[in-house]
């Protein structure tokens, strides 16, 4: 063999093992290579990169008794970032500020995996096998807690079922038959399927298959059974046309491509090599039950953002991130967790709204730190509600109100509401007070302690489509088109552009303060802002103000109404300091200010407000405020 004819073949080789032909193996199909991403999971593909960010929680006033929490949290690097290397990867800002954090890594025999450390810790999972990440976590005292995360990089097996046979061993659906019906009825599972149909758009083509599948990331290093390597090995070539029938013809002539199509359990949950149960010896040398291996069941929001944040069509990740619901630092999160807190994690984890939206006795809620990602309110597996919301439509507050046809807002009114009976909390053995958000109770006209009376309400309820949903999620503004309809090379986002409105949930951006009026407009025609100036003085200060002020007129007074009939008022819970043997209007008055300082927005109701606070300080003073308009009581 001539040396030029040797060095040719080994460079074709090399070029082979280093997967400079991408996907295209035996003639298949060229991909553009992705950029990398992380699918914040615990079980993820041979060859792949897994990040996570460091997290801790202050150790209490007493540090054995109250440790610092250390927590590592799944970091998706999301294609939005277009990181073509790692080297690439800038570091955030730590998540917690005053720890030092110290990472450690321990990987399976033959790997070679180095371990980038810094707030997010980055390694790739180069072998098949379990890998342990060690994070510790410092505080300025000295005081440290530590916590472990073990992922398994495995490869990729199919849910089986799609090309109209059977399911087989190890398949997903095998096992998993009803979680597998359950999915197939969503859009993930006819996503491909439909595109190549022509069902989707005309546009479709190679170079969109890579969230439409399942194991896909076609990059050299990232050999695992995905999608991309068994085209590379099929020589499948994608459709020149999209018309009907596609699908069935690749069912027919390359099922094994098939089986890899569409947006599989896999692709949430990590490939499931490991997973299929296997019977393990005992200490006898007998065996025990079949026992299942490891498969991803984490909630991180990465997950979804793996493909749904890729600008300019799916932003719901970045807006996420802006919202409340995101605020890892956020006490409502890290706080009301653990055992002492069983009954607050219905809506202060994840993980417990989850188990509590699925009918879960209270001692059965998980009690672990999860802040509110997709996931949570959307359910993977379930397709009866529309955007496969866990809430939909129906809704039963506290006080026994029973909300129907309240469409996607009983999502946001199974937790924003006041967790109390008015009159089981001012009238029962016990005092209590709302907590902290009245949102859904203002939004239906109800949840203030009315001494039986009913009370003059705003519309709002009633007029705004989806209530909560048709304000805090409106359209975010658009892009400016700068005068070229026809160019979109030199369009400009307009203020409060993905900051405020749909999945921020925010009314008011947090980036530049654009207030999102736009639902306002629809009946305030020429609104600018959310200061509507009140109609009337009902505070009695002998000045028309806005309405916020209108309202903060009135507790102040009925504050002070309070502190003269002894009560101390207090900025943090349990909110009151009651004289001894209490009346009812005094215990009353006192429910209704903290109901209404954890109303979030006086437009949730502002009439409702208004004649709740003006009819406390009446019954607790005698008199209507004075020199005010009074709403009265119908």
């Amino acid at each position: 063999m001539s040396r030029k004819l040797f060095f040719t073949i080994g460079s074709l080789l090399l070029l082979l093992a280093l997967g400079v032909w991408g996907a295209s193996g035996q003639g298949g199909q060229e991909f553009e290579e992705v950029p990398i991403i992380t699918t914040a999971t615990n079980v993820v593909g041979t060859g792949t990169y897994v990040a996570a960010e460091a997290y801790a929680v202050p150790a209490g006033e007493d540090p054995e008794e109250q440790p610092v929490q250390a927590f590592i949290l799944p970091y998706g690097i999301t294609p939005n970032m277009h990181i073509e290397t790692i080297e690439d990867f800038v570091q955030p800002e730590p998540a917690v500020e005053g720890f030092t954090f110290e990472w450690s890594l321990e990987a399976p025999e033959g790997s070679e995996a180095e371990l980038i450390d810094g707030p997010v810790a980055i390694f790739m999972a180069d072998v098949e096998g379990q890998y342990v990440l060690t994070l510790t976590a410092t505080d300025e005292n000295g005081n440290s807690g530590t916590t472990s995360w073990t992922v398994w990089a495995a490869t990729y097996i199919g849910v089986g079922g799609l090309d109209g046979t059977e399911p087989q061993e190890p398949q997903c659906a095998s096992c998993h038959e009803d979680q597998a019906d359950a999915w197939s009825a969503t859009g993930h599972a006819s996503m491909f399927t439909r595109a190549v149909d022509g069902e989707v758009s005309s546009h479709y083509g190679p170079n969109c298959v890579s969230c439409h599948t399942t194991g896909f990331n076609n990059r050299p290093e990232a050999v695992n059974g995905g999608f991309d390597d068994i085209v590379a090995e099929s020589g499948w070539l994608f459709p020149e046309e999209l018309v009907p029938g596609t699908w069935d013809t690749i069912v027919a002539e390359n099922p094994e491509v098939a089986a890899l199509a569409n947006i599989q359990c896999e692709s949430c949950h990590g490939p499931g090599s490991l997973h299929p149960p296997a019977e393990i010896e005992d200490e006898e040398g007998g065996s025990q039950p079949a026992v299942p291996g490891p498969i991803g069941l984490g909630l991180d929001y990465g997950t979804c953002a793996q493909c749904h944040a890729e600008e300019p069509y799916h932003v719901f990740p970045q807006e996420w991130e802006l919202s409340g619901h995101a605020a890892k630092n956020a006490r409502a999160f890290w706080y009301p967790i653990g055992e002492d807190h069983q009954a607050c994690v219905r809506c202060h984890s994840g993980l417990g709204y989850i188990d509590y939206t699925n009918g879960l006795p209270q001692e059965e809620w998980r009690i672990d730190y999860q802040v509110i990602t997709c996931a949570v309110c959307h359910d993977p597996h379930d397709a009866d509600n529309p955007h496969q919301l866990r809430v939909f439509d129906e809704v039963l507050l506290p006080d026994g109100t029973d909300v129907a046809s309240a469409g996607p807002a009983a999502t946001c009114m199974s937790c924003h509401n006041a967790r109390t009976d008015p009159v089981a909390a001012v009238e029962g053995e016990n005092f209590r007070t709302p907590h902290h958000s009245t949102a859904a109770e203002l939004i239906n006209e109800t949840g203030g302690y009315t001494w039986g009376e009913t009370l003059p309400t705003s519309t709002h309820g009633r007029i705004v489509e989806n209530t909560c949903i048709g304000c805090h999620m409106a359209d975010s503004p658009g892009m400016d088109n700068m005068g070229t309809p026809d160019d979109r090379s030199d369009d400009q986002p307009l203020p409060g552009h993905l900051t405020v409105g749909e999945h921020t949930f925010s009314m008011v951006s947090p980036v530049d303060g654009t207030e999102n009026v736009a639902a306002c407009q629809q009946c305030h025609d020429g609104a600018e802002s959310f200061e509507f100036e009140a109609r009337r003085d009902y505070d009695g200060d002998g000045t028309i103000e806005t309405n916020q002020e209108e309202v903060n007129g009135l507790l102040e007074l009925l504050q002070a109404a309070l502190e003269e009939n002894g009560v101390e008022v207090l900025t943090h819970y349990p909110y009151f300091n009651m004289p001894e043997n209490p009346s009812v209007d005094v215990l009353g008055a006192a429910y209704n200010l903290q109901f209404v300082n954890s109303a979030g927005s006086v437009d949730h109701n502002l009439r409702y407000i208004v004649s709740l606070l003006q009819l406390s300080y009446e019954r607790l003073t005698g008199e209507a405020v004075p020199n005010a308009y009074i709403l009265e009581p119908k």
